[in-house]
């Protein structure tokens, strides 16, 4: 998608089928695109911390398989943009797949009884996905990815949140923290059809601007950051909703004032 005309760096030639607006080693010779990069963090150090929490508490194992999901999107997706090869493409666009899998499981099965197991969707899901897979390696085409894959299963997850407004268990507060979700997710997917289309225009005023404000102009890493956020909020949501229907008691902290946690306080003895 970028213009061609990229230097090369410590990784050699570009092989992957998708080539992002960030100019390629413009920072350092050893990242291609080191904004893409680095703000894939944000997908791989909180759920870590919430992978830790979920096992900690004694949560169920899709919790724990939704966070380490989430950061093997974002370790992938940094190891794709820091090399632009076609193996590490895989590593980031094939696990978004699996992960969306696991949200979709998830949020099915919130109401369902403690460490029950939907075989049926199980199946479904695995199905979905190694079709999937084995089209995705056979046709190598980005817009197959997107438009027939990634895309429709994001949609799925998105139709199951807005359907929460009928969950009884889904307090009316609790409901702000899924739209949050959503709308940080939508923002996250604008700036990524912006960094697409006016590709060249933004790469004509980074040139004109000091490079403190061509970085904000990253939107393709403002999209890693807002889809990070609103996927590590959809988890929040998904397990806040499936631990009070269990009768935990979950509450939501913030980590230095900033970032939402997902805690339990004990059990009251009866």
């Amino acid at each position: 998608m970028a213009p061609a005309g990229d230097r090369e760096g410590y990784w050699g030639p570009t092989t992957s089928t998708l080539d992002w607006c960030e100019e390629n080693y413009a920072v350092t010779w050893y990242i291609a695109e080191f904004w893409n990069t680095v703000s894939n963090l944000i997908m791989i150090l909180p759920p870590i911390f919430g992978a830790m929490q979920s096992v900690r508490s004694g949560l169920e194992k899709r919790y724990t398989a939704s966070y380490l999901a989430l950061t093997v999107v974002g370790m992938g997706s940094w190891c794709f943009h820091m090399t632009l090869k076609y193996e590490m493409q895989l590593l980031d666009e094939l696990p978004m797949i699996y992960s969306c899998c696991i949200f979709v499981y998830c949020m099915f099965e919130c109401f369902k009884m403690k460490s029950s197991v939907n075989y049926h969707l199980l199946f479904t899901l695995v199905l979905f996905s190694l079709i999937v897979t084995m089209v995705y390696l056979k046709v190598k085409e980005p817009i197959f990815h997107q438009r027939h894959s990634f895309h429709p299963t994001e949609e799925f997850c998105f139709e199951l949140l807005l359907r929460a407004e009928d969950w009884p268990w889904v307090y009316p507060w609790l409901r702000g923290l899924g739209y949050t979700s959503l709308g940080v997710f939508l923002l996250g997917f604008l700036f990524w059809n912006i960094d697409n289309i006016f590709c060249d225009s933004l790469r004509n005023f980074r040139k004109k601007v000091p490079p403190i404000i061509g970085v904000t102009t990253q939107f393709h890493a403002w999209w890693h950051i807002l889809t990070g956020l609103g996927s590590y909020l959809h988890i929040l949501f998904s397990l806040y909703t499936r631990t009070l229907y269990l009768r935990y008691r979950p509450k939501v902290k913030f980590l230095f004032g900033i970032w939402p946690v997902i805690l339990f306080e004990p059990l009251r003895k009866q």
